[in-house]
């Protein structure tokens, strides 16, 4: 028998790449002693850019997900 996949919100990769970019894009940022470094405020942006749309990515998936598991229980009441 094979194991089912996994849900998104269940994968540890997702979630480490949400936490990973926010640390990383809060550290670059406090390592950002001018604002005039290009290069280290952007990758910093960046940074923070891909945590915003994973967080959001991560909180859809768990909502659609919990919606699932409620409709399922629902079914079984035969309601």
């Amino acid at each position: 028998m094979s194991n089912p996949r996994k849900h998104p919100v269940e994968q540890p990769v997702f979630r480490s790449l949400m936490l990973t970019s926010l640390f990383l894009g809060v550290v670059l940022l406090a390592l950002n002693e001018s604002p005039s470094s290009g290069f280290v405020s952007v990758a910093a942006l960046v940074l923070l850019a891909v945590f915003v749309v994973s967080f959001g990515l991560y909180w859809l998936a768990w909502v659609l997900r919990e919606h699932e598991l409620w409709r399922e229980g629902r079914q079984g009441e035969g309601a």
